[in-house]
Parts: structure tokens; C-alpha cells; sequence
């Protein structure tokens, strides 16, 4: 009987093959699994840090809520009192960055120095229950307003346009369905620097997560 060397060789290389597969197949999954599950890790520490970094402000007297970047801006809320000016705001929540907030804090406008452009959020009676473009047109708040187009924002069908004054604005108006007030968003800019970038994706924010509460009377 002639010994077949070939055939040996083959019944030696084959275990031996296939047990390299094997192994290589096993570290490509756990490599695979471990790049999956470093991936997810990162993704969910990305989303807790973006969370963290979210504020919410909330305004249980007027039923409504927006979101914003807490990590670079601040909140100055500002509540009128009743008065004869049927034109007052009612509240006026002031959007800062942290920057221009410790600046106001300490002093650096005091004197009768304007504040810095910024985004504001008031909220106004309309005892006449005027139309949205009539009344901002005859709101001593606003001057020079052009440029009216339709909006959407929380859920409402609102306004936004344009307005001149210290700053140039950029303006949302709507109506809030509860009480009937409107609510005016206003982004004001110098057209200068990095502060209009700033405030505009604060303006943004504020616009894409305003909510109304409860629409109920």
C-alpha cells in the first residue's frame, strides 16, 4: 500500500484551518460587540450631557414652557404690576448670555446705558381683541414693522416680522387661546460680532419649544 503523503497533509492542514476560522470569526464578533456597545455608551453620555445642558423655563401663571441652552445663557424674569398703560407687558422674561448677564450684574450698564440685543419674550393683553397685524402695528412697543408673513409656533397660527428701533427685530406674534393674550417672541441684533449668532439659536430654541400648558379656559 503506497502512503499518500498529499492526503495526510490535507487531514492535518483541515482541523487546524478550521479552528483559525473559528477563532477569528469569535474575536471579530466580541471586537464587533465591543465597538457596538462603546458607541452606544458614548452616544447616551452625548445625550445626558446634551439634557443636562438643557434648561426649561416654566410659567405656571401663564401656562406655558420653552427650552434653552443653560450652559450659555441665563433667565431674567420680570413680572409688571397692573397699570394704566393698556400697552404694558404683562411679563417680560429677558434671555441673556452668561457674559452679558455678570456684566449687567455688575454695573457696566448703569448710568442710562442701553442693554445689549438680546432675545425677550413678553407676554400682552389685547382688550379689543384685535387682529395679530393690527395690533402689533398700533403697539407703541414696535416701530417700523414690515415684512409680515405667517408663523407657526406652538401649535398656533401666529405672525412674524420685522421691526426697527435701537436694535433691528426679528419677531414672532401669536395669539395664546386660553386668555386670549399674545405672545411675542423678539430676537434684536446689532448685525455685528458673534453675539447675533448667539442669540439667534437661542431665538430658535425658544420658538421650536415653546409649549402651551393647558389651553383650557
Amino acid at each position: 500500500m503506497q502512503f499518500n503523503y498529499k492526503q495526510l497533509h490535507k487531514l492535518i492542514l483541515h482541523p487546524l484551518l478550521i479552528g483559525l476560522v473559528s477563532v477569528g470569526a469569535i474575536t471579530s464578533v466580541s471586537k464587533a460587540s465591543f465597538i457596538a456597545k462603546n458607541r452606544i455608551t458614548t452616544t447616551q453620555a452625548v445625550a445626558q450631557q446634551v439634557v443636562q445642558n438643557q434648561g426649561i423655563y416654566r410659567s405656571d401663571r401663564f401656562k406655558f414652557q420653552f427650552s434653552y441652552s443653560s450652559k450659555y445663557f441665563v433667565i431674567d424674569n420680570k413680572i409688571s404690576t397692573p397699570s394704566n398703560q393698556i400697552d404694558s407687558p404683562l411679563a417680560s422674561i429677558d434671555i441673556w448670555t452668561k457674559n452679558h448677564a455678570q456684566k449687567i450684574r455688575n454695573g457696566e450698564y448703569a448710568g442710562g446705558t442701553e442693554y445689549p440685543a438680546n432675545v425677550s419674550i413678553t407676554v400682552n393683553n389685547n382688550p379689543k381683541k384685535l387682529p395679530l397685524q393690527i395690533w402689533v402695528k398700533q403697539s407703541n412697543q414696535f416701530s417700523d414693522t414690515r415684512n409680515f408673513q405667517s408663523a407657526r409656533i406652538a401649535g398656533q397660527t401666529g405672525i412674524k416680522f420685522q421691526s426697527s428701533g435701537l436694535y433691528e427685530n426679528e419677531n414672532v406674534a401669536f395669539v395664546n387661546p386660553r386668555d386670549g393674550r399674545i405672545i411675542v417672541i423678539k430676537l434684536s441684533k446689532t448685525n455685528y460680532g458673534n453675539n447675533d449668532a448667539l442669540y439667534r439659536r437661542a431665538y430658535h430654541q425658544v420658538i421650536n419649544s415653546f409649549t402651551l400648558l393647558n389651553n383650557r379656559r
